[in-house]
């Protein structure tokens, strides 16, 4: 009687698993709150950071959101400063788990827009930013993350003179310090007007860079077309080449949204809109070029006569990509989840949501599919949507393994506010440094290591918008355990702070006004 129970008992549970892991998900995120999604990128962990603005254009705030494997919230961090626009084009993440993104502020000035970089360690926190101080609107609008952990990005419109030095490159290193900046200007006195898309790192470590320009015609009567345009540079970020496409032919051209490296190694697939001579619009495309520019082929998803694109095409094998395209009747069923092939077969394809936005995609450790992508509902508000399909772009199931979340970081991360302040400003190649050092660092923490006691100074209180306001001194352990948490008075800027007892180990000390983290350090107990 027993082993029968148990045998019923047994059952039970593998259908009830097997029924859990057959169910299908797509997640729906700050539902509400007019969330427009931007970019997905996948964890160290095999999590995932979305992240996206609030409202359309401009927005003071962005989001960012950390996800499990099933797309489960985590935690949530508010980016921005009230009453400032901020905006993030492109989200990365170095080979140590720390996150890069990438784009423009109106911080430093109501009227222009700057060039911005931020860097978040493990834990959600800002590390660094840098800011590009130039007197017109300029903005960052791609980057890659390279194999020493930093990163380069993508620097448009950096002269007030007008069509010159519209793309620039420039590098960081992981701790912030800027080791070159470069701005490329065409030789060819027919391309006019560049912009740039995307970063890609090439075999050789140098950086493609693809986008678009207006070519001329060089027959009368001199008509300007768009052409996919693209800028080859070394690892110092040095000119080597550039590539436009279709510029012996008049009628033909178009924008080239990405690129991507084959798996070999030996060409670059880019995403398309390909442009033709109207009626017809742009339709969507994939173009393989070899590693010295040389185009080898271009390969029409669509017939010409269907309106579309296609963008973020990211390979799942050494023969098949996934992407977000459109083309036909735009105002019917919105853009497509497709999969092709390198010579641009169709394999699948399948409609995501009856929406006008095209989505970000992501291929998982493990060759699922994922696409970020937005709806406007009926209230005249943003709805973001994560959707997770397998190679077949049928509905991904959900995983019962369990998995160890932000092991990389010492304690449990929060959802609270990162501010925009206290950034590096960099003009041409030199940075203003601030007039004192310690405000960069927002907290002290002195004697460290220490054995009974420790002192923390937290020097931004000193006249500024801070002075008036209570703060709280939160201290974690290696295990992210809160182990002492302390009301720090109006007007102290100092505490002492007493370890008897404690074990010894790394501690982490953070200081926050309600839920804005603006300062944070490491102390030692022996």
């Amino acid at each position: 009687m027993i082993l029968f129970r148990t045998l019923i008992t047994l059952l039970l549970t593998m259908n009830m698993v097997s029924l859990y892991s057959q169910s299908r998900w797509v997640n729906n995120y700050l539902s509400g709150e007019d969330p427009f999604a931007i970019d997905i990128v996948e964890s160290y962990d095999n999590g995932y950071l979305l992240y996206g603005k609030y409202g359309p254009n401009y927005s003071s705030f962005n989001w960012l959101i950390k996800t499990d494997i099933n797309g489960e919230v985590l935690w949530n961090k508010t980016i921005g400063t009230a009453n400032v626009p901020i905006s993030f084009a492109e989200i990365g993440l170095n080979n140590q788990g720390q996150c890069y993104l990438a784009g423009s502020t109106y911080y430093y000035s109501e009227d222009n827009s700057d060039p911005f970089i931020m860097k978040l360690d493990t834990c959600g926190e800002k590390e660094w930013c840098k800011v590009f101080i130039e007197e017109d609107n300029n903005y960052s609008g791609a980057m890659a993350v390279t194999p020493d952990g930093g990163v380069a990005i993508i620097l448009m419109y950096m002269s007030t003179i007008p069509f010159i030095n519209r793309i620039c490159l420039a590098k960081f290193d992981i701790d912030s310090n800027i080791q070159w900046k470069q701005c490329y200007n065409s030789p060819d006195t027919s391309v006019y007007n560049e912009e740039a898309y995307d970063l890609t790192i090439a075999p050789d470590g140098g950086f493609l860079i693809t986008g678009h320009c207006a070519y001329e015609d060089p027959n009368p009567p001199h008509y300007w077309w768009n052409k996919p345009y693209y800028i080859k540079t070394d690892s110092l970020g040095n000119f080597e080449w550039e590539t436009v496409v279709h510029k012996e032919i008049s009628d033909i051209g178009g924008v080239a949204w990405s690129t991507v490296l084959s798996p070999d190694s030996n060409y670059f697939y880019s995403s398309l809109s390909h442009y033709y001579h109207p009626p017809f619009g742009d339709a969507p495309a994939l173009l393989k070029m070899d590693l010295n520019g040389n185009i080898v082929d271009i390969y029409d998803l669509a017939p010409i006569d269907e309106y579309g694109k296609m963008i973020m095409a990211k390979f799942i094998s050494d023969t098949t990509l996934m992407a977000s395209a459109i083309w036909g009747n735009v105002l019917i069923g919105g853009p497509k989840a497709v999969i092709i092939d390198t010579l641009g077969n169709i394999i699948h394809q399948a409609n995501l949501l009856d929406n006008e936005w095209m989505a970000s995609t992501e291929v998982t450790f493990d060759g699922k599919l994922l696409f970020l992508t937005n709806i406007h509902d009926d209230n005249d508000n943003f709805n973001a949507y994560l959707f997770k399909l397998n190679q077949q772009l049928e509905s991904d199931t959900f995983y019962t393994a369990q998995y160890n979340y932000d092991s990389l970081c010492p304690y449990q991360i929060a959802s609270d506010t990162i501010v925009q302040d206290n950034c590096g400003l960099i003009v041409g190649m030199e940075e203003v440094k601030p007039e004192k050092e310690e405000e960069r660092n927002g907290i002290l923490i002195y004697p460290n290591p220490t054995k009974s006691i420790f002192n923390i100074s937290i020097p931004v209180l000193n006249g500024n918008e801070f002075t008036n306001s209570s703060c709280i001194i939160e201290i974690f352990d290696i295990y992210g355990r809160k182990v002492k948490e302390i009301k720090v008075p109006k007007g102290q800027n100092k505490i002492e702070v007493y370890v008897g007892g404690w074990r010894k180990g790394l501690y982490l000390v953070r200081v926050r006004t309600g839920q804005n983290v603006f300062g944070s350090e490491k102390v030692i107990v022996n």
